[in-house]
C-alpha cells in the first residue's frame, strides 16, 4: 500500500474509517475477535508488564516433553542514564541438546522446562494487569491426562525448596502457523508458590525449520543432496545459492587453497586465506545456514568421481572451468545408472557473459553435444564460445606463477546463480530435458583489450534461451546418443 504524503485529509479519513470497521467487526462477532486477538498473541505477550525475551532451539510442534532452559545474569548499562543494571538472557534448548553457539550464554544456570501444546489458552490478563498464577491455574485445568503426568514430573524437583521453572505453550492461530508464550514461575512442594512473580517470555525461534520457512528457504529441499564440484568463483556462489534456497546437504569437491587473488570474487574473506576452499566454505555455510550439511571433498574431481559418490546424490553442479576435463566428466556422468541432473557452469573472460548447460546423467543430451560445428563435425570449440580461440586471456602480476583469467565478482555471482537456479527447477521440478541458458555482458573491457568475440557473442542478445537449446540440442552428438 503506497500513501500520497500531500494529501492529509484523505488519509486522515481513510485510517479513521478503517479503523470504525475494525471495532464494528469485532462488536458484531465475538468470535472474529477472539481470533484477530490471539493471532497476534506474542506480540502482546511481549507487552505485558514486566516481561522477558530469550531465544529458543525446540522445534514448536505437538509433542509434549521436558526441555532446558539456560540463564545467565549479565549487568549493562541502562539506555541513556549510563546506570548499570542487571538482566538475565534466557535461551532454551531441547532436553540433553547442546547450547548454540550464537545463544552467547556459557557458564548459564540450567532449569527445567516444560513444552506443552494446547488447542487453546486461557486469556492473559488484561494491560496494564501483571501476569498471576491464576494463568498457570488455567492452564493445568485444560490439561490432558498424559500432559497432567508430565506436569506432575516437571514439578517434581520441588520437593523442598524453592525452583525456578518454565513454562512454554504453543497453540493454533486461525491465520496459521502456532503462537508460542512462555511463564517464568517458582514450585516448592510440588505446588506452584502462588506468592511469587509469575513472569511472561517470549522467545525468538532460532531452529532451523522456522528460520528457513520465515526466510523463504523451501523445506522441501531439506532432504536433498548436491555436489558442487569447483569451489573457486563462481563455484562458491553456486554453493552459497543452493544452500540459501533450503537444500540441506552440500558435498563440495576442490583441491584448491584460497588464496589471496581470490577475495574479491569469492563468498569467503580474507580470514579463509592458506584454508582449503572446501573447508572454508564448510565454516562459512554452516555458521549462517541452520541445519545445512556440508561434506568436504578435497581432491581432483576426476579423483572424486571415481569414487561411489552418487548413489545419495540429487543433482550435481561442475563450476571446474577447463572445458577439457569437463568433457571427459561429461562421458562419465553418462556412465550412471540411475536419473540425475548434471550442470555444466562457466564464465567467458571480462565481461563478456556466462553459460550454463543443463544435462541428464540418462538419455540425450550431454556437454560433447556443444563441441560440434555448424555441420555437426566435431570442434574443439563449443558453438557456444564468445570468444574466438587462439587468444591469450590470462594475466600475470607478480611473475611468480599467479596466473588467473581476468573477471569480477559481478559476473562470478550472476552466473553462479544462473547455474543453481537451473539446477533447483530440475530438482523442484523433475525435468530432465537439456537446456542451455547464457547471459551476455557488454563486452566493454574485452573491447579494450583486443579480444576478438564469435558471431554467436554477437547475435546471442537476440536469441532466445529455448532457441538456443533446440540449437544445440536439436540433435544427440554420438556421446550420448542410445543412453536412456
Amino acid at each position: 500500500m503506497s500513501l500520497d504524503w500531500e494529501r492529509h485529509s484523505e488519509v486522515v479519513a481513510y485510517t479513521f474509517l478503517e479503523a470504525f470497521s475494525q471495532l464494528e467487526k469485532w462488536t458484531a462477532d465475538e468470535s472474529i475477535q477472539k481470533s484477530e486477538f490471539f493471532n497476534e498473541l506474542e506480540a502482546y505477550w511481549n507487552g505485558l508488564p514486566g516481561a522477558l525475551r530469550g531465544r529458543s532451539a525446540f522445534e514448536v510442534d505437538e509433542v509434549d516433553r521436558l526441555i532446558t532452559a539456560h540463564v545467565k545474569d549479565e549487568v549493562k548499562k541502562a539506555d541513556g542514564t549510563g546506570e548499570r543494571k542487571k538482566v538475565q538472557r534466557w535461551c532454551f534448548t531441547e532436553r540433553g541438546a547442546e547450547i548454540p553457539k550464537v545463544f552467547f550464554v556459557d557458564s548459564a544456570q540450567t532449569k527445567r522446562g516444560l513444552y506443552l501444546h494446547l488447542p487453546e489458552v486461557p486469556s492473559p490478563p488484561e494491560f496494564p494487569n501483571v501476569l498471576t498464577a491464576d494463568f498457570l491455574e488455567g492452564v493445568r485445568a485444560r490439561l490432558s491426562v498424559s500432559q497432567l503426568a508430565l506436569w506432575t514430573e516437571f514439578l517434581s524437583t520441588s520437593k523442598s525448596t524453592s525452583k525456578q521453572l518454565v513454562l512454554f505453550i504453543s497453540t493454533p492461530r486461525a491465520a496459521g502457523g502456532r503462537s508460542l508464550i512462555g511463564v517464568v514461575f517458582s514450585a516448592k512442594d510440588h505446588q506452584v508458590q502462588s506468592d511469587q512473580p509469575v513472569t511472561p517470555i517470549t522467545v525468538r525461534r532460532q531452529t532451523a525449520a522456522y528460520m528457513r520457512e520465515r526466510g523463504g528457504a523451501s523445506l522441501d529441499l531439506l532432504g536433498k543432496h548436491v555436489a558442487v564440484v569447483g569451489c573457486g568463483a563462481v563455484g562458491s556462489f553456486v554453493a552459497d545459492t543452493l544452500a540459501s534456497a533450503g537444500v540441506g546437504r552440500l558435498t563440495l569437491v576442490d583441491f584448491d587453497v584460497f588464496s589471496e587473488d581470490n577475495v574479491f570474487r569469492h563468498v569467503l574473506d580474507e580470514r579463509y586465506v592458506g584454508f582449503d576452499k572446501v573447508w572454508g566454505l564448510k565454516i562459512r555455510l554452516e555458521q549462517q545456514y541452520p541445519g545445512l550439511k556440508v561434506d568436504c571433498a578435497v581432491k581432483h574431481a576426476q579423483d572424486w568421481l571415481c569414487q561411489d559418490v552418487m548413489a545419495d546424490l540429487d543433482g550435481v553442479v561442475l563450476a571446474i572451468g577447463s572445458p577439457t576435463l569437463e568433457r571427459l566428466l561429461s562421458r562419465r556422468f553418462k556412465m550412471v545408472q540411475r536419473q540425475l541432473p548434471v550442470v555444466f557452469t562457466w564464465l567467458e573472460a571480462m565481461d563478456l557473459g556466462g553459460h550454463s548447460v543443463l544435462t541428464s546423467t540418462r538419455g540425450e543430451g550431454c556437454l560433447e553435444c556443444l563441441y560440434r560445428d555448424e555441420e555437426g563435425a566435431q570442434s574443439l570449440l563449443p558453438r557456444t564460445a564468445f570468444l574466438e580461440q587462439n587468444q591469450r586471456v590470462t594475466r600475470n602480476l607478480t611473475g611468480c606463477a599467479s596466473v588467473f583469467v581476468p573477471y569480477g565478482a559481478l559476473q562470478a555471482r550472476r552466473t553462479g546463480l544462473m547455474a543453481a537456479d537451473q539446477l533447483l527447477g530440475a530438482i523442484t521440478h523433475g525435468t530432465d530435458a537439456p537446456a542451455y541458458q547464457f547471459w551476455v555482458g557488454t563486452g566493454t573491457a574485452a573491447q579494450a583489450q583486443g579480444l576478438k568475440t564469435t558471431n554467436w557473442w554477437r547475435r546471442a542478445p537476440s536469441v532466445s534461451q529455448s532457441e538456443a537449446t533446440a540449437s544445440v540440442f536439436g540433435r544427440a552428438c554420438k556421446h550420448c546418443r542410445g543412453h536412456v
